[in-house]
């Protein structure tokens, strides 16, 4: 079954992966956690506006929980990248994710799907942003600083457009009563 909305983001979905599930009217909700193994509970998704002051993201510390990578942190660096490749190949991002200690963010695909979550700041909770779609495993590292030698990075797609596109929502807190 597709979810609603998604014959208009066929031939863009290539660049998100993902699991979206649909459920019943009489889906019992209740029986729900919204906590991510390794996190505590999870918030409200974060909705980017790209009108917003720079710092708003930019430098943002986020984690997610990969299937093969466990839970994992990192630093928000860009958000709408475009570039050109060494093979001259333009490459776009909704979001570019440095690891933490220059690790990798994502471990080569395997973590591809996995939700990214900003870090909740004054006590608040983990609030999604994303989803990892790719990184250093698909291409070369980036010189992102200046002075400083290339990085591992993973991209990921801004899921509040992605979920208002396909017409999606999350099962968080507030609906669950």
């Amino acid at each position: 079954m597709q979810p609603q909305g998604w014959h208009k983001f066929r031939n863009l979905c290539e660049r998100a992966d993902g699991a979206f599930i649909p459920f019943t009217d009489d889906f019992d909700k209740t029986a729900v956690t919204t906590s991510v193994k390794g996190m505590r509970e999870i918030g409200n998704l974060e909705i980017i506006d790209l009108q917003s002051p720079i710092d708003i993201l930019i430098g943002k510390q986020v984690m997610k929980v990969g299937r093969s990578s466990s839970l994992t942190t990192g630093t928000v660096l860009a958000y709408a990248l475009e570039y050109n490749d060494e093979k001259r190949i333009c490459f776009l991002t909704d979001f570019l994710v440095v690891g933490e200690n220059r690790q990798t963010f994502d471990l080569e695909g395997d973590d591809s799907g996995s939700l990214i979550v900003l870090k909740g700041e004054n006590h608040e909770m983990p609030r999604p942003i994303g989803i990892i779609w790719g990184g250093t495993a698909n291409r070369d590292r980036l010189k992102l600083k200046v002075g400083q030698p290339p990085e591992n990075w993973t991209s990921g797609v801004d899921l509040g457009q992605l979920l208002n596109f396909l017409e999606l929502d999350l099962i968080n807190i507030e609906r669950m009563a």
